[in-house]
């Protein structure tokens, strides 16, 4: 055999063994924010098919120490420190990757063959027929110690160069109040708000500390991925490549301000805090919002419920509260197969134009299926259905005009797989199919430039680990 094939053999049975080996299926720290398979990697291997797990956690985060006050020195006593004391656990950290992928789409303005178009309301993977570099991604920082009779600080910062960063901007940050660029100001094939198609952003800086206080208090205070929903920005999060209408147009990217979680039990932690809103780091009308929610894991980890909710007002006036929540429903059913459900609602106030021409409240909601299959240590099946209602077409193309624009029902079917010979390489192939009933004035449906209902791509991405 060739020595290739024998490196390959060998580490798909390391990994088998480890996924038979762990009861729990390699879950890292549960005291962790459930971001949108968000901000930690502890999301993924939360909602992840196992061979995943066991890939993704060990490779991108630090494990912390199993009892870091005892390590300091202090003394413990049947599970109660006699005083709270400092950390001193090394839990630094450097984690990196490489996304770059390819969308085919034969609806696309000039097909497979001439000038690359768009793939409709499809973002992060938004350029058909063309090469993408999505993200090239660097995070460092030191993670804390979720010890509850342990003083500890710590923090991260994310930096991101791709494709992708058009879409994660925050106002203040990246953007001005006109979303007009600050940083990525370029001549390009995207060009709103003179952006180019390639560009940097900060997605998270902040710090974070564990207080020694009843269970364990976790605060941190910056700007942060959401904890909503269950997609994420960070490309090896996800399953699929392409991502659901409900990440796309129905929850926020990241926040800034203050959120603290407390753990209540072992299978259950509450979230609370303040923000400056939807994607945002100065809030142009000068309001907060609330996020906040619950993650409840079952003794054996089995069974996940999280559910999320962010209120506050998103516009200029400062007037007009915009409420969003998600549920996420997590069940693996044996070491093969696991199923996620997500739904999400929402509803702004005087954000849509009635047939009066009155003001009037917009809402949007969705209901999105995840079906997951491990053939072996190395591969993974997948299919994800969604139904996203934009009925008062105020999230996904902003017509939110009852007098002009009618329809707004959203369905894609994706499958895909992931390919995971090693622990620094995935590829992911999907086949999606989309469609809408979308129709206003010169637009019979949201594909091929507003002239089609719907839209079959096939793409691919690969992401390398640093």
């Amino acid at each position: 055999m060739k020595s290739n094939q024998i490196t390959n053999i060998v580490a798909c049975a390391c990994l088998l063994g480890s996924v038979l080996a762990s009861p729990v299926l390699a879950q890292t720290s549960t005291n962790k924010p459930a971001t949108r398979a968000g901000s930690q990697v502890e999301q993924a291997s939360a909602l992840m098919p196992a061979s995943m797990v066991s890939l993704e956690a060990g490779e991108m985060m630090v494990e912390p120490a199993a009892s870091c006050c005892g390590d300091s020195g202090c003394l413990e006593c049947a599970g109660v420190c006699s005083a709270p004391c400092w950390n001193l656990c090394d839990q630094w950290f450097f984690n990196s990757w490489l996304e770059q992928g390819f969308t085919g789409n034969p609806n696309a303005d000039g097909g497979l063959i001439g000038p690359a178009g768009t793939n409709g309301p499809l973002i992060f993977n938004d350029q058909a027929n063309e090469y993408m570099m999505n993200q090239l991604y660097l995070s460092f920082g030191r993670d804390v110690c979720q010890d509850p009779c342990t003083w500890d600080i710590g923090g991260r910062i994310d930096v991101l160069y791709g494709t992708d960063y058009y879409f994660i901007q925050a106002t203040g940050l990246e953007t001005y109040d006109d979303n007009s660029q600050k940083w990525n100001s370029s001549t390009g094939p995207r060009n709103a708000g003179n952006a180019g198609l390639y560009g940097i952003a900060l997605p998270q800086f902040y710090l974070e500390a564990n207080v020694p206080w009843g269970n364990g208090l976790n605060v941190k205070a910056g700007h942060f991925y959401t904890i909503m929903g269950y997609e994420s920005v960070m490309a090896p999060e996800n399953f699929f490549y392409s991502h659901s209408y409900m990440m796309q147009y129905g929850e926020p990217f990241t926040h800034t301000g203050i959120l603290a979680s407390y753990p209540t039990s072992s299978c259950m932690t509450w979230y609370g805090g303040v923000t400056r809103g939807w994607n945002t780091f100065e809030q142009p009308n000068g309001q907060v919002g609330f996020l906040g929610g619950f993650r409840w894991v079952s003794p054996h980890e089995a069974t996940k419920l999280s559910f999320t909710l962010h209120t506050g007002s998103e516009d200029p006036t400062g007037q007009n509260n915009r409420t969003t929540y998600s549920l996420v429903f997590q069940q693996r059913i044996n070491q093969c197969w696991t199923y996620v459900l997500e739904h999400n609602l929402g509803a702004e106030e005087n954000a849509r134009l009635n047939t009066s021409n009155d003001l009037a409240q917009a809402t949007w909601f969705g209901i999105s299926n995840y079906l997951y299959y491990t053939v072996n240590p190395c591969l993974d099946l997948g299919i994800r259905f969604e139904w996203f209602d934009d009925r008062d077409n105020a999230r996904v193309f902003g017509l939110a005009n009852d007098n002009v624009a009618s329809g707004g029902d959203y369905y894609e079917l994706t499958l895909g797989a992931n390919y995971h010979p090693n622990s620094w390489f995935i590829l992911r192939p999907e086949a999606r199919w989309d469609y809408s009933d979308l129709s206003a004035p010169g637009i019979n449906g949201a594909y091929d430039s507003g002239t089609s209902k719907n839209q079959f791509t096939i793409g691919f991405d690969l992401i390398t680990i640093f």
